[in-house]
């Protein structure tokens, strides 16, 4: 199977730019779009806006795009939408070469067995939800899992400890925490802790003809630069 050939767009190209052109692409259902290239200069497309929507099913950061001049590997870098719609306004594109690695961020996931801390009382915390990574674009993960079922109360899960596939390296710093297994009690020993901080400082007795003095005192500067 080819690569991305589940992620597949058909585009058609566009000579012309700005925003009428945008408002007539999408008038026709379809979504602008560029493919940016560190080697030639863009290349605008029109998106069908239906295909781009199918996607959405899928995690995916590259995808094959499809015209008449041929099919090309591109990285999704940016998605713009119009929110009162709900859809996506402008798609910018990456070109790829195969035979280079490129740096991006995939989705996290924790795996399909519970921790065992959760058997302990343990509330699961998610911290990171996209790890940067660096691979070739034929070894790209769609995403990465997370085995977290050893994980037990009080204990972290780090960059350092995921399993990643082969041609796979991670660019977040090793020591970053992804997943953490809470103690409930030390939440509840927290609690009561800064209550009663609060407190102490709500409590603090104001002195008596501070402020007047620091009133009289301003106004004294005052009067010397007069």
């Amino acid at each position: 199977m080819a690569i991305n050939e589940k992620h597949m767009l058909n585009v058609t190209l566009r000579t012309a730019n700005g925003s009428n052109e945008a408002r007539r692409v999408r008038a026709q259902g379809k979504i602008p779009a560029v493919v940016y290239s560190k080697t030639v200069k863009p290349v605008s497309l029109a998106v069908d806006a239906a295909e781009w929507e199918a996607l959405q099913k899928y995690e995916f950061k590259l995808v094959t795009l499809k015209s008449e001049k041929g099919d090309n590997v591109v990285l999704v870098k940016e998605v713009q939408h119009n929110f009162l719609k709900g859809k996506a306004s402008h798609i910018d594109f990456l070109a790829v070469d195969m035979n280079k690695p490129i740096t991006t961020t995939v989705p996290l996931h924790k795996g399909h067995t519970d921790p065992a801390g959760l058997a302990q009382g343990g509330i699961l915390e998610q911290y990171v939800h996209e790890v940067e990574v660096e691979a070739l674009p034929a070894n790209l993960p769609e995403f990465l899992v997370a085995d977290i079922s050893a994980l037990n109360i009080d204990e972290s899960f780090h960059v350092s400890d995921l399993v990643l596939p082969e041609g796979v390296t991670a660019k977040t710093h090793g020591e970053i925490t992804l997943f953490h297994i809470v103690n409930p009690l030390s939440i509840k020993d927290e609690a009561p802790a800064a209550a009663a901080a609060d407190t102490a400082e709500a409590a603090q007795p104001e002195v008596v003809g501070e402020k007047e003095r620091a009133e009289r005192a301003a106004a004294r500067e005052e009067e010397k630069k007069k």
